[in-house]
């Protein structure tokens, strides 16, 4: 069966760039036969090509997959090293129509390709018809009046605003990490944490508490995060401690997911371990008002 496929970097799989997955699952009305809808995608990120450095992830590539996936579409991965170097009418004769024999594709208006970004949605709906393929070029996708962005997002979860994170992202934002032993500090005190270490270049929020939820038994529980180095135990770790409430489980070694819902404070220093107590019970207090 030929491809439908979705054109663009995806490396966050946020609302403009599911705008235009959703494109490609209904390309084969345009194309006039079925289709298997399929996204490109990326081994590594483009910038780390041009420029040898990457932005930071907003996804880790288990859950990248999980999400295509989850949306139904097919990834066709490639090394940008490969591309980077090609024409546009290069990439769409030997890569779209050659070598993935696409009878569609989708791109968002802003779409550039081939080398030197020579290639806009324009040309690439001129070469497309050259090769008898359908083009569809998806309408910018706005939060607030501004275009939704990969970057966008980095900076609102680097601030600590997640709401508006979750929103361009059009879910929460969270990630699916190993739990691994901690000192144990917490479940002196009663509250008991999972801890979580974040792979490099991943995008960390900005430090400090978060209303959560943590993933238990395929069951979404309600917890809070902190996300940080926990200045009052001198501890240069950074990490992701998460508290669920009424659980008490051993999850040590297993891969547990937590979304982060909501900034509730800065990271604070305290004076004893009951002054951290106090201020857990008022964090877990603020769940019940979500």
């Amino acid at each position: 069966m030929p491809l439908s496929v979705a054109l663009g970097t995806f490396d966050g799989l946020h609302t403009a760039h599911r705008a235009v997955i959703d494109a490609a699952r209904i390309a084969h009305s345009l194309a006039g036969a079925p289709c298997t809808p399929a996204v490109m995608a990326f081994r590594e990120h483009p910038q780390a090509v041009l420029s040898g450095k990457a932005p930071c992830q907003l996804l880790t590539q288990s859950d990248r997959e999980a999400l295509f996936s989850e949306l139904g579409v097919k990834p066709l991965y490639i090394s940008f090293r490969e591309i980077a170097s090609l024409s546009p009418a290069a990439f769409v004769r030997d890569i779209v129509a050659g070598r993935w024999g696409a009878a569609a594709v989708t791109c968002g208006y802003h779409f550039r390709f081939g080398a030197g970004a020579q290639g806009n949605p324009a040309m690439l709906r001129d070469l497309c018809n050259m090769h008898g393929l359908a083009c569809t070029v998806v309408p910018r996708v706005t939060y607030l009046g501004d275009d939704i962005s990969s970057s966008r997002i980095r900076s609102c979860i680097e601030d600590g605003n997640i709401t508006a994170a979750n929103a361009m992202l059009g879910r929460p934002f969270g990630y699916n990490l190993e739990v691994v032993h901690g000192e144990k500090i917490g479940r002196t005190i009663g509250f008991p944490t999972l801890n979580q270490l974040f792979p490099d270049n991943f995008c960390v929020p900005r430090f400090g508490v978060y209303a959560s939820e943590t993933c238990i038994e395929n069951r979404w529980l309600p917890s809070v995060t902190n996300v940080g180095r926990r200045p009052s135990f001198a501890c240069d770790e950074l990490r992701s401690e998460t508290h669920i409430p009424g659980f008490n489980g051993c999850l040590y070694g297993k891969i547990v997911g937590v979304r982060l819902l909501r900034y509730l404070r800065a990271e604070m220093l305290f004076d004893g371990l009951q002054a951290l107590k106090k201020q857990l019970s008022a964090d877990v207090e603020q769940l019940k008002v979500l």
